[in-house]
């Protein structure tokens, strides 16, 4: 066959970690040490890009980068002549908001460029590859470091080169790479008979030496391990696929046991979301156990068919979402017209959102009530790309005002600044004044 172009897929999992982020705030943007750790699984963050549009626009090639495969000189090529005629380029005298010292301070660069780049990409995909780690980690139970071999390696990564340790063991937390700028460390995912094969067996433990380091900006003490550049002796995916507190916050009538059930099948809808695509629904009987799920076609991504008469009557219906928008008009639907007590909604990026019905409420009819008042704002909801989130949200919020449900969630960086804006809109579509 000839005359047939292959084109590598996106990382799905990377771009939808890094889009989930928010936005750092303004005074926290001065220097790369103010956002440290897991802050950054949360928020995107350029040290000196002070100016929402300059961050906005290096966000923007990023993303693009990462959706559609270019390499670093594309992006140099796009970015540079935009962030020029910005105003933020080669040096310039700028004012450090923690200490009001003014200081010489580096802004665009190619070389910049070249490390915005390269950190932001190899995190993204890191934190991709985790979560298909943990889509598939009872076939794959193993991962293998491997430390690239160039003249550029750093040599205090070659203590972790080669060593094969459980996916779940805790050393996972602290050196998965990259380990540092321009890291060239990764990891392989390896099977049971991969490592019976090959006659090797899960490594000790390894001292990882950690070390007492001050961050100079917060004063904060973290202990690091040898060779691991501070901030880096975290795992991104693992930060941004963490919601057990979230999931504790959002369900406090659970029993210990019901809600570790839950969590365990949110977490899989999530995972099973990211890598398909698709949305999936989950009933569970009153203590928490699954009975049935029902996943959307590849052709109809967002669309789950089920019967709700097979719905457990006191169970949960869990949802993935996606996008990350709130429970939808019809969640809350099937919840009132099935058995179920409650309807959670797990997002691509981390959101969660819960509602849980009050006996006796006159839902269908709040419903129609809420409703009515949409051709008032419809206008303005047409203009705003956010119109969906927003007025389901305030839908949700309406109805817990008017004792129907109770509405608990759990906001990522990204929704929370979304809804930040919007707020005043979200206010006026509970009081119905326009």
């Amino acid at each position: 066959m000839t005359g047939i172009e292959l084109r590598p897929l996106p990382h799905r999992d990377a771009i939808e970690y890094f889009t989930s982020k928010g936005y750092a705030p303004q005074l926290q943007r001065f220097h790369h040490l103010d956002v440290f750790r897991e802050e950054h699984a949360r928020n995107w963050v350029v040290a000196k890009a002070m100016r929402d549009d300059v961050s906005q626009a290096i966000r923007d090639e990023m993303t693009r980068a990462l959706a559609e495969g270019r390499t670093l000189a594309q992006f140099q090529a796009e970015l540079a002549p935009r962030l020029q005629e910005l105003g933020w380029w080669g040096k310039q005298s700028r004012v450090d908001p923690q200490t009001g010292e003014t200081v010489n301070a580096q802004l665009g660069s190619m070389r910049r460029l070249r490390t915005i780049f390269d950190t932001n990409m190899r995190t993204a995909h890191a934190a991709g590859h985790w979560a298909a780690i943990q889509r598939t980690k009872r076939a794959f139970p193993y991962l293998h470091y491997i430390q690239v071999e160039r003249p550029s390696k750093r040599h205090d990564h070659t203590r972790f080169h080669d060593k094969i340790w459980h996916v779940d063991d805790p050393v996972w937390l602290r050196i998965y790479p990259p380990n540092g700028w321009f890291c060239g460390c990764h990891v392989i995912q390896r099977t049971e008979g991969w490592m019976k094969r090959n006659n090797r067996k899960v490594d000790p433990v390894p001292d990882l030496e950690e070390r007492p380091w001050v961050n100079k900006r917060s004063g904060e003490v973290f202990d690091v391990p040898r060779g691991v550049n501070p901030g880096f002796d975290t795992n991104p995916g693992a930060a941004w696929l963490d919601i057990k507190d979230a999931w504790t916050a959002v369900t406090p009538e659970f029993a210990p046991d019901k809600r570790a059930r839950e969590l365990g099948i949110i977490e899989g809808l999530r995972l099973q979301r990211l890598g398909r695509g698709t949305e999936s629904l989950v009933a569970t009987r009153p203590d928490g156990e699954p009975a049935w799920m029902a996943s959307a076609r590849p052709d109809r991504p967002a669309v789950v068919s089920f019967d709700r008469g097979a719905v457990p009557a006191g169970g949960s219906l869990l949802h993935s979402h996606i996008t990350d928008t709130t429970l939808s008009s019809q969640d809350l639907t099937e919840m009132f017209d099935s058995g179920a007590a409650s309807v959670v909604a797990i997002t691509p990026g981390g959101s969660i959102w819960r509602a849980v019905r009050v006996p006796a409420a006159l839902a269908r009819d709040s419903l129609a009530e809420f409703t009515s008042r949409l051709a008032v704002f419809r206008s303005e909801l047409t203009g705003n790309p956010d119109a969906r989130f927003l007025y389901h949200h305030a839908l949700a919020l309406w109805l817990e005002k008017n004792g129907v449900i109770t509405y608990r969630f759990h906001m990522s960086e990204r929704v929370r600044q979304l809804l930040d804006r919007n707020a005043e809109l979200v206010r006026r579509l509970i009081d119905g004044t326009p």
